[in-house]
């Protein structure tokens, strides 16, 4: 009896046929949010000043205080662009940004390089455009964040283990790197966790082996220095700075060893991860539901992965910071996992993903395109008046380069998505178009309309023309409580503002207050300018003369 047994039949996606495709996608994806715009909030005005005056390759300052929050790796490697890449090639700003593009990139790498290591070649592109077109990556891929060094470090620690019953010096150095890249932009807790999973790992049948347990030793041989080198160059450059890092922030959010707190916040990461992750989570749904059949428990790719999520996501539920970035320690394991069961998604589960995607980015591309005309031409008339509404600081300013770039994106993203015989991979490759194409048309029509609204530099210049005698005004004096204030003027403003002492005696005080009940000890009458940026309920600026 002959039985007829049907080849595996693998999907054949251009990406994988042609991999300079992927690369062209990924390079496109890189750019848009880096290039032409002033420091945004909620991290880039802080995070810039940072790398202005950082001088200590251990200890970041923010207006001549230890700053721990960003991690020192990213403040060097932004130091470093903006002095090899400014002012020949592109702003400062646009220069810091590339320390950015540097890291996500080496993020997006190795997390490919993790799933073609457990899961097969082609895996390894579909995992990158899972990634790219997960909506979460887009602010700190593209804007000053040092949670791209946490998004590197992720990857590097899970290529490490993908590789480390092939490569166990290799594997260790991976391991080793993403510990500390962790430790560095999230806390000695997240690495601590990373060390978790990777001896958890070593109980299991899957992952049980001599080389596997010499990359873990070679690991802690290397980690174990490390820290202790730290410790002693931090405490002999500066040991009061050192104290106030161990009892109040070596466990990044949680505190530090005199000062470790936790709030039970699982639900806001579980409903930011909605958005964050998709379509990453849907597709790993479906691989526990379809590969109960395959049995991926018993898959090194399945424990590594669950493992991964399980705990990483205990952490985040006791985390005190409300912060959805930190979702991404656990992304690239989702998206791995996801990955696995690609190619046996259903054709009609494949189809509406794919039908989704395209309704929801032409739509948006099309909003996007009718909403330039709008606020540059004033038609539609009831758009326009939303767009000066939301950004009343715009004025019309089209610039050709942008121009080109979205006239070329848009019919090229529509060449795109009209393939037929739409599987699971073509869906997420066009997910991933449809993301890029909408994040770029964003970031170049509307570059100019989000930077008046989004920028300090107007509320600064507004302030400047209301300076009687401007062009000889000897300082400002801001509190130094008022950081914002203080970071805004020192960008953007040509006046001396002043925060010491020495600022009692200018005639003129800048105030940042949240409500007007804030301002009842002033007399009226010595205040000579008030303003905010576009729609801000609790940040406002008022300028005092002083009598």
């Amino acid at each position: 009896m002959l039985t007829y047994l049907p080849k595996n039949q693998q999907s054949t996606d251009s990406t994988q046929k042609y991999p300079w495709l992927l690369m062209l996608l990924v390079f496109v994806w890189l750019w848009p949010g880096i290039f032409s715009h002033d420091l945004w909030k909620p991290q880039e005005p802080h995070l810039y000043q940072v790398i202005d005056e950082t001088t200590s390759y251990f200890f970041p300052t923010l207006l001549g205080d230890a700053y721990f929050q960003a991690a020192p790796i990213y403040i060097w490697t932004a130091q470093w662009t903006r002095y090899l890449l400014s002012p020949w090639a592109t702003d400062v700003y646009s220069a810091a940004r590339f320390a950015t593009v540097i890291f996500t990139a080496l993020g997006l790498t190795a997390t490919g390089m993790a799933a073609y290591r457990l899961l097969g070649k082609s895996y390894g592109h579909s995992v990158v455009l899972m990634l790219i077109g997960s909506a979460g990556l887009l602010g700190m891929g593209h804007f000053l964040s040092s949670m791209s060094v946490a998004f590197a470090g992720v990857g590097l620690a899970l290529w490490g283990l993908a590789v480390a019953e092939r490569q166990v010096v290799f594997a260790a150095f991976l391991l080793t790197i993403g510990i500390l890249f962790l430790s560095q932009s999230v806390g000695w807790l997240f690495s601590g966790c990373l060390l978790c999973v990777a001896w958890l790992l070593s109980l299991t049948q899957q992952w049980r082996s001599v080389r596997y347990f010499s990359v873990l030793l070679a690991t802690m041989a290397m980690v174990i220095p490390l820290i202790g080198l730290q410790i002693l160059v931090m405490t002999k450059i500066n040991p009061v700075a050192t104290q106030h890092y161990w009892h109040l922030y070596v466990f990044g959010a949680y505190g530090g060893v005199g000062n470790l707190h936790a709030n039970w916040n699982i639900l806001y990461y579980l409903y930011h991860f909605l958005w964050f992750g998709f379509p990453a989570y849907p597709l790993a749904i479906w691989t526990l539901w379809r590969g109960r059949r395959h049995h991926w428990w018993q898959t090194r790719w399945g424990v590594l992965c669950v493992a991964w999520v399980v705990i990483f996501l205990a952490l985040l539920a006791v985390n005190p910071q409300s912060y959805q970035d930190n979702l991404i320690v656990i992304l690239p394991a989702v998206a791995i996992f996801g990955a696995a069961q690609l190619d046996n998604l259903r054709r009609g589960v494949a189809a509406f993903l794919n039908w989704f995607g395209i309704m929801l980015f032409g739509l948006m591309a099309a909003f996007l395109w009718v909403g330039f005309v709008a606020m540059n031409y004033g038609f539609p008339a009831k758009l326009a008046e939303r767009a000066v509404y939301f950004s009343p600081f715009y004025t019309r300013d089209i610039n050709i380069m942008p121009m080109v770039v979205a006239i070329l994106f848009t019919p090229a993203w529509i060449f795109a998505i009209t393939r037929k015989r739409i599987r699971g991979r073509q869906a997420v490759n066009n997910w991933a178009s449809g993301m890029t194409l909408v994040w770029a048309l964003l970031l170049t029509l509307f570059l100019p309309w989000l930077d008046a609204a989004k920028s300090y530099r107007p509320v600064v210049q507004q302030m400047e023309a209301k300076l009687p005698d401007a062009s000889t005004t000897d300082c400002v004096y801001i509190a130094p409580q008022h950081t914002v204030a203080r970071l805004a003027w020192r960008e953007y403003s040509f006046v001396k503002t002043v925060s010491d002492e020495s600022g009692k005696r200018c005639l003129y005080e800048l105030i940042q207050y949240q409500q007007d009940a804030d301002l009842h000890n002033i007399n009226p009458q010595n205040i000579i300018w008030q303003g905010k940026r576009p729609r801000q309920k609790m940040e406002m600026f008022a300028l005092v003369k002083h009598s």
